[in-house]
């Protein structure tokens, strides 16, 4: 037999003669490989979380604190600097002066005695720790960790800073953002800086910010003349305002003021002759609440103008922002801390349209109230009036920046429509289908929208004459064009401005963006600077009310000199929808648009109402500035004839009063946007063959083709398919959400054309 006889050899296995051990082995050397791979795994993972946790911190500790105590303790008024419309210089034109009477008590006017309570019962380390306490900081962060904020650890430093800025949240970030704070806290004041302006912030129960309003309160005298036993009295308030106020509950304050006094005996804060002393006048303590005497004494408040509301309220809105402290906080920090607030009002603009605002014609409706918001292309909040009635407080509802309103028809031109022109899907003279939605369904089967005017033009109408007509119909019919209320409200929300919109009612209505009858709503503020892209370029701009702001140290802390915008729309997009609304007011037949001319200048917009005439709007610009004038009531109601012109006879006023000191100019159109006559019965442009032509706008890369023939029904003939109006509020199927119709237009028009070609060497005609 050959060596090489294959099937008579046997191969050996390795692991004949190993046994199971060699099993074993090789599972233990597999694991061990596996656990040293996820240890390793959790060493990188951990190193770089540990890297971001200090570059969190890190940024953090290069952010401002927003913790000004000089400031404070000096309770400094901000001051509101305006523009001289002659030298183009900035002047102080107000101080804005706080609605609180403020107590600021220096260190060495207050009592040993108060130190030594609240240092006791509060902070019994104070003088040692450098703004935390590490041993009370790791209790709380386990408390913390289970959701429990009932046990802060918090320093005194801590609580000042909590106070200041307001911050409440149960989290991790507010608690690393606190002790960043308290540790820079401490390295810019000294320990006796910080326990003044603590004892002078802490609310003391009811309406008592620090200790000199609550010794007043409860004492009838100054903190500087309190005992041991009244200065525990008011400093054991302050870990719960609610429980421990001894004019409410005079049972609990006796229990707490006498644990307030015995951690001062025990930490020798207190001799015995002195704990036993404090401890009689506190079983017979007395309280009375001084606050009612000072009732006469209040002191008038100045009322400041509309601007200035707005101006506050936009301002702590940043500064919380800037700060990462609440808006409350924020704006504890104007009344106090001597900010430097250059406004980018327009004195004289302010004072015309506060006086339009109180002079619209309320024949046959009283109670009308409007809102107002006169605006720059760039954003800048030129002049702004929410009533119709004269201001009687400081920071009161603001119905043109506070109302979320139903814009009604006037939302059509402003995303429906130019979004359609934006993607070549209509030019000025597109036939738009003048007809229901399969997919708007009313509650009683019937398709929707109706249109006001109660029937729809069979062969449709050109965009121009829907824009003209406000048809219901032909919007709903631009919105099916763009992709429907998704696209609309996601465009809406990210290029022009709309912070209301909801995304369970908005997102999925189709009547919120071609109809008005929004979920979340409008301002009208919100509606001037979605306008201004007519006459920008296409622009969207953030509304400001200020330049920019310094500390008190002239250091620019906010600025919006350098206001950035978004791109809503292309050049000639937005000339194309300028001319459309010039048309809309010049030509006007079916609505009141036409109210709106100035004469002499290119105006350009588009009139909403809502349901029964409960809201009347009109938005629209000149070529210097945007205005949204919105006109209806509270409680809503129907607004009767002739209150539903006013918003358009307001506009004019207002337009023609601010137009009337400047050089005229007209609206910048983009070259690549050509002026083109087109045929009346197919919108084509008009060839050889076409005797009935109309002037239109047409970007040069989305021209209509040339008419060669004129079969086919004729465009906006007026043939009438008869239609019903459905209750005033429906639901559609397919979104089940409240649907408000625009099919209130009023079908008036002026007698005169408000625009006429300006005589070139009478410029300011």
């Amino acid at each position: 037999m050959r060596k090489t006889d294959i099937s008579n050899f046997k191969a050996k296995s390795k692991s004949d003669g190993k046994g199971a051990s060699f099993y074993v082995k090789g599972i233990l050397s597999f694991l061990f490989k596996a656990l040293m791979t996820l240890m390793l795994i959790f060493f990188i993972a951990g190193i770089l979380v540990c890297f971001n946790v200090l570059f969190y911190i890190v940024d953090l500790y290069n952010e401002p604190t927003g913790i000004d105590l000089d400031a404070r303790s000096l309770s400094l008024s901000s001051s509101v600097y305006v523009k001289d419309p002659d030298t183009g210089e900035f002047y102080e034109y107000q101080i804005l002066y706080g609605t609180e009477n403020r107590f600021w008590v220096d260190y060495n006017e207050m009592p040993p005695a108060l130190f030594d309570a609240v240092v006791a019962i509060e902070d019994k380390r104070f003088y040692k720790h450098n703004g935390v306490d590490w041993f009370r900081t790791a209790s709380a962060a386990l408390n913390l960790v289970g959701g429990d904020d009932s046990y802060g650890g918090s320093t005194l430093t801590q609580q000042l800073i909590k106070n200041l800025t307001e911050e409440d949240e149960v989290s991790i970030n507010r608690k690393i953002r606190e002790i960043v704070r308290a540790l820079k806290i401490e390295k810019e004041y000294t320990k006796d800086e910080i326990l003044e302006a603590y004892l002078n912030v802490v609310n003391f129960g009811g309406s008592c910010q620090g200790v000199q309003a609550a010794s007043q309160r409860y004492f009838g005298k100054d903190i500087g003349e309190c005992s041991a036993a009244e200065c525990a009295a008011i400093v054991g308030i302050t870990q719960n305002p609610s429980k421990w106020d001894p004019l409410i509950y005079p049972e609990n304050n006796y229990i707490r003021r006498e644990d307030v006094l015995f951690a001062m005996h025990d930490q020798g804060k207190l001799t015995d002759e002195e704990y036993q002393a404090a401890m009689k006048e506190s079983e017979n303590m007395q309280f009375r609440d001084y606050s009612s005497d000072d009732e006469d004494e209040s002191e008038v408040i100045q009322v400041q103008n509309w601007y200035n509301d707005e101006l506050v309220f936009d301002l702590s809105k940043d500064l919380a922002k800037y700060y990462n402290i609440s808006e409350s906080a924020a704006i504890d920090k104007i009344y106090t801390e001597g900010l430097k607030i250059y406004s980018a009002m327009d004195i004289e603009a302010q004072k015309m349209i506060e006086e339009e605002a109180l002079e619209i014609d309320k024949t046959n409706n009283d109670g009308l109230e409007i809102g107002m918001t006169l605006m720059g292309f760039d954003g800048r909040v030129i002049a702004s009036v929410g009533s119709s009635n004269p201001k009687d407080g400081n920071l009161v509802f603001d119905r043109s920046t506070m109302a979320t309103l139903q814009p009604g028809s006037s939302i059509k031109p402003v995303v429906a429509y130019p979004y359609a022109v934006e993607r070549n899907l209509l030019t000025w003279s597109s036939v738009v289908p003048d007809e229901t939605l399969d997919s708007w369904v009313y509650s009683d089967g019937s398709n929707g929208p109706t249109n006001w005017y109660e029937y729809y033009h069979k062969n449709g109408l050109f965009l121009v004459d829907a824009i003209e007509w406000s048809s219901n119909a032909c919007a709903a019919q631009a919105l099916e064009m763009i992709g429907g209320p998704a696209v609309a409200y996601e465009h809406g929300k990210n290029y022009l401005g709309f912070e209301h919109l909801t995304e369970s009612g908005d997102r999925t209505s189709y009547s919120s963006f071609s109809l008005g009858g929004m979920n979340g709503g409008v301002t009208v503020r919100e509606m001037a600077a979605a306008y201004a892209y007519i006459g920008n370029g296409g622009r969207y701009y953030k509304p400001y009310t200020y330049y920019y702001v310094t500390d008190r140290n002239d250091n620019i802390i906010l600025d919006n000199r350098d206001n950035l915008y978004t791109q809503a729309y292309s050049k000639d997009t937005a000339s194309i929808m300028n001319r459309l609304l010039k048309y809309n007011v010049n030509n006007c037949i079916h609505t009141s648009a036409g109210y709106a001319g100035v004469y002499g200048w290119e105006i350009a917009g588009k009139t909403g109402t809502t349901n029964s005439d409960r809201d009347s709007w009109f938005c629209g610009a000149s070529p210097y500035a945007t205005l949204a004038v919105w006109t209806g009531f509270d409680d809503p109601q129907r607004i009767r004839y002739p209150g539903t012109t006013v918003a358009a006879d307001t506009f004019s006023d207002v337009m023609s009063r601010y137009l009337e000191d400047k050089e005229y100019k007209t609206f910048d159109i983009s070259p690549n946007v050509v002026e083109a006559e087109f045929c009346t019965h197919t919108g084509k442009l008009a060839g050889s063959i076409c005797k009935d032509t109309r002037t239109g706008y047409y970007a040069e890369d989305n021209m209509p083709s040339t008419c060669t023939s004129h079969k086919g029904p004729n465009v906006g003939n007026g043939d009438k398919e008869e239609t019903t109006s459905p209750t005033e509020t429906e639901s559609t199927e397919n979104t089940m959400h409240t649907v408000i119709i625009d099919f209130g237009e009023e079908t008036t028009s002026p007698t005169d054309s408000p625009m006429l070609p300006p005589d070139p060497s009478e410029p300011n005609v």
